[in-house]
């Protein structure tokens, strides 16, 4: 049996991908969790085949993760396994040590066919994925100025990042969630490709937005 983790902050996408494994009748799911700072800690308990790993976790960048799991456990099979997909965000995966990608609304042969082509010792990308890369690529060939790819929002989160917001502070600012708040930050480091809050803060003084004066919050 191949010993699998799920990393995912939807219960029912776990739960989804824990009935699609039983189904197929080879893979054993040992571990599931919807937190960034526990998969380290279950896949060095578990020792699994596989890590299927979302890029946006509840607490941490899964990026952040992929890279700490492959040198923990460099045998463990990364496919990632995500809603959005940008640019930066699959550079940096693959790089951090993935080995394969493909978006949650796929259908379950799909998963099943990258899961088994990652197992094999094989790089995996999602024909949908490659498609979507090729658009991207030349949007940004005709506009490099990544900063219009982000929201009005995201552009505000950007902003506040850069003051050294926490986000909490965040959430007060702009008044909403922390959740929310921290979903935000979560799609500008994967639009963008970056890493963390200082990350964040270096690119909005690149791009000006650091200086940028403040812009209505509707969305």
């Amino acid at each position: 049996m191949v010993k699998v983790v799920v990393a995912e902050d939807h219960a029912l996408v776990r739960q989804g991908i824990g009935l699609l494994l039983a189904a197929a009748g080879d893979f054993e799911l040992v571990a599931e969790t919807a937190l960034g700072s526990e998969v380290e800690i279950l896949v060095q308990f578990h020792n699994p085949d596989l890590l299927l790993l979302d890029l946006a976790l509840s607490d941490s960048s899964g990026i952040e993760v992929a890279r700490r799991v492959k040198k923990s456990a460099p045998r463990t099979r990364i496919l990632i396994v995500t809603g959005n997909v940008y640019p930066g965000s699959v550079a940096n995966a693959f790089a951090a040590g993935a080995d394969g990608f493909v978006l949650k609304h796929e259908q379950g042969s799909e998963l099943l066919d990258a899961i088994r082509t990652v197992l094999a010792g094989r790089h995996y990308i999602s024909p949908q994925i490659a498609k979507a890369l090729g658009t991207s690529a030349s949007k940004q060939a005709q506009s490099p100025d990544t900063s219009q790819s982000l929201t009005v929002r995201e552009q505000q989160i950007v902003r506040l990042i850069a003051k050294g917001s926490s986000n909490q502070e965040i959430a007060d600012a702009l008044h909403i969630s922390v959740l929310t708040a921290r979903k935000h930050r979560q799609n500008v480091m994967l639009k963008l490709g970056l890493h963390n809050g200082a990350e964040i803060a270096a690119y909005a003084m690149k791009s000006g937005l650091a200086e940028a004066p403040d812009v209505g919050s509707n969305l």
